[in-house]
């Protein structure tokens, strides 16, 4: 009697259990049976290339992740495009990351499985962030495989790129797109940019380059800046500056092929040359290798900073006095040394790196760097234009190498010859800026400014305020038609919707800063997180804004606020800069 009813409990048991898995649906269909030539049929309703432009639907997701062998991944970051069918790990700010499943419609019908992602702009998940929902329209990035039959984007190598329409970018060696176009040779003289980084990387595949090679691009993304603790730093470097078409440099050291220990930190968009060995990793990520790379130049800077710089090799033999015209016909090379003179143009005001235009009656080109006088060690380029008086328009000679990068042609290693036409203080470059380097109070680490003090007329724009430290402040409308002004009504500049403004230090690095607001009208301080601060982290103390964790020598805070009237400006009475010491 018990053998009976033993059998008949497990015969019950097995009934349940197959009536509760008729409820939960299958993530996609299940394959149909292979044809002649072995592979499995297609599912209809295919759309999408994998790129940002045009990106697959869940169907096309599938069947491109049913031609990959059990455990193998695609070479590329993809993007995925769907409705959110279902959550299996919400994002939550213990992990960072979320799994769920899309399909093209919405429905249980043919669903992709976004295994364990980041959330938008290739970030891990933060208490401000908004949670998904079912419903959400949403296009994933990241690198297709077939675990054990499953298709799904690789844990730790897919990201959440757009939610609803917001994306913040962050795609990764151009996530599957193969727009634009690779340059250079890997030469110095005439570096890869990141399309050609990404190419050679996977050329060489998951193993290290013979050579080392030189990068050149714009600082798109800083994952882990420089700091003493590790010495290194990743990022990403683009044409543009963009993650378009973006090049992980990974872990690399500083200038001088050092660990960190002082100098100029990394921001997004300086123009960077990285020298060193470079790897598809995992057979999906370009990236250099790690501790056999680094930072050969900072927006032309080459030595490792500090008190008494190294200085470079200088030019040696044979110096040709050329015209522009001729330097631009002629080849590449790190050897041949060319001596022009022209008329300075493009020179931005706070320019530290010696980066400007140099125009003769026959041409103009591009000069990278001009941080050295004919005989003497680097410096910063303002320590020239102290001494030399080096200003928009002045005539100048210069002895450089010809370089190109993009196509672009370029004066390399540049060292400083003469000027005509100097001037020991450089025009204001704002009209209606204040440019006088004596603005605010030092003491110790912090500067202390207040708005009031700064003798801008009522309705005007405060333009570029230059402090006394050399640290800039300047604003920008951000596409508002209201730009940012000073009233003398509650003694404050104003920023509306969209308007930022960038505080750059000279030589030093921002740990954090206080705004004090005023908060009359209903004016915002920051309800609702309206202002944020990149990098930085943005918190309201009464009617002050504490912006901490900055660690860069510039920082953009930027009104987020969407909301018009009073209610919807930031009003800023006294800021106090705090450095790192």
């Amino acid at each position: 009697m018990k053998k009976l009813f033993s059998k008949l409990m497990l015969v019950a048991m097995a009934v349940a259990t197959f009536t509760a898995c008729e409820d939960v649906p299958e993530p996609y269909n299940i394959p149909s049976p292979e044809d002649d030539n072995g592979s499995s049929t297609e599912i209809e309703g295919a759309t999408g290339s994998g790129t940002l432009a045009d990106p697959f639907n869940a169907v096309a997701a599938l069947n491109y992740g049913k031609k990959l062998a059990s455990g193998e991944s695609s070479t590329d970051y993809m993007f995925i495009k769907g409705r959110v069918v279902s959550i299996k790990e919400q994002f939550s700010t213990q992990y960072g990351n979320g799994t769920f499943y899309i399909s093209s419609d919405g429905t249980a019908q043919n669903q992709f499985y976004a295994y364990r992602v980041l959330y938008l702009g290739n970030k891990k998940f933060t208490s401000s962030d908004k949670p998904i929902e079912v419903g959400d329209e949403v296009i994933v990035c990241g690198v297709i495989t077939n675990y054990n039959g499953t298709i799904e984007t690789a844990q730790g190598q897919g990201f959440l790129y757009s939610l609803n329409g917001e994306d913040r970018g962050g795609a990764p060696n151009g996530g599957g797109d193969d727009s634009g176009t690779a340059t250079g040779d890997g030469t110095l003289a005439n570096p890869f940019n990141s399309v050609a980084a990404i190419a050679y990387a996977k050329q060489v595949g998951n193993a290290e380059s013979e050579k080392e090679v030189y990068i050149k691009g714009k600082v798109a993304e800083i994952t882990e800046q420089y700091g003493t603790q590790f010495g290194n730093a990743t990022f990403t470097v683009s044409d543009d500056g963009t993650s378009s078409n973006a090049f992980t440099v990974y872990r690399a050291l500083y200038l001088g092929n050092k660990k960190y220990t002082s100098g100029a930190l990394l921001e997004v968009g300086n123009d960077v040359i990285v020298y060193g060995k470079v790897t598809c990793y995992m057979g999906n990520k370009p990236e250099t290798v790690q501790g056999k790379a680094y930072l050969y130049s900072l927006n032309g800077q080459t030595d490792g900073g500090g008190d008494t710089p190294t200085p470079d090799p200088q030019p040696s033999g044979e110096v040709k006095t050329v015209s522009i015209a001729d330097f631009n016909d002629a080849e590449v090379s790190n050897d041949v040394w060319y001596q022009l003179t022209g008329k300075v143009t493009n020179l931005k005001p706070d320019d530290i790196y010696g980066n400007f235009d140099l125009d003769d009656e026959t041409g103009s080109v591009y000069v990278y760097g001009l941080l050295s006088e004919k005989g003497g060690a680097k410096k910063l380029f303002q320590e020239l234009v102290a001494a030399k008086g080096i200003k928009e328009g002045s005539t100048l000679t210069l002895i450089g190498n010809r370089g190109e990068y993009n196509g672009k042609i370029e004066v390399m290693n540049a060292y400083f010859v003469s000027v005509e036409g100097g001037s020991d203080t450089p025009d204001d470059p704002t009209p209606g800026g204040d440019n006088t380097g004596n603005k605010g109070t030092l003491s110790g680490n912090q500067l202390t400014l207040v708005t009031a003090d700064l003798g801008i007329e009522n309705g005007n724009e405060p333009g570029t305020i230059t402090l006394v430290d050399g640290t800039t402040i300047s604003f920008d409308g951000g596409g508002n038609s209201n730009t940012p002004k000073y009233y003398n009504s509650g003694t404050s500049i104003r920023m509306y919707p969209k308007n930022a403004m960038t505080i750059k230090a000279s030589g030093k690095t921002i740990k954090s800063i206080k705004l004090s607001c005023s908060t009359s009208n209903g004016t915002l301080c920051n309800a609702g997180g309206e202002v944020s601060a990149a990098p930085g982290s943005v918190a309201v103390s009464g009617d002050d804004l504490d912006i901490s964790a900055i660690y860069s020598s510039s920082t953009t805070i930027t009104n987020n606020n969407g909301n018009t009237g009073a209610a919807s400006q930031l009003r800023i009475t006294q800021l106090v800069i705090t450095y790192a010491e």
